[in-house]
């Protein structure tokens, strides 16, 4: 399990230097890109609650620039690592009472959890 603390590092820049994150969503190869989107919403899925949404304002973009690459493995890539985070957050609303019941539909959980 990967701390949250060290992550706005990976964004800074300056300079000389774009930040790791946001330079490795143009990475050339497809592979790289699509670990990155992978590992980011594994990341969100496994931190907890109060991580998932003080740093998902800067995940969230990042993977959601992966919907629109130009390969649709990387896309399909995307799409369900937000499924999941989509799950995650369905999951947060549940434990936190906000909730009744984590609906049955996927259709219903994904776009709740998109939301």
């Amino acid at each position: 399990m990967a701390s949250a603390k060290g992550l706005p590092l990976l964004f800074e820049s300056d300079e000389s230097h774009q930040g790791i994150v946001p330079a490795l969503i143009y990475d050339a190869s497809p592979l790289v890109r699509q670990q990155l989107f992978t590992s980011l919403g594994y990341l969100l899925c496994q931190w907890n609650p109060r991580d998932r949404y003080q740093y998902g304002e800067r995940i969230l973009p990042i993977i959601l620039s992966g919907v629109f690459d130009e390969l649709p493995a990387v896309q399909s890539t995307c799409d369900s690592t937000l499924t999941e985070v989509a799950n995650s957050c369905v999951h947060d609303l549940y434990e936190a009472q906000i909730l009744e019941s984590i609906p049955e539909d996927e259709k219903e959980k994904k776009n709740l959890g998109r939301a």
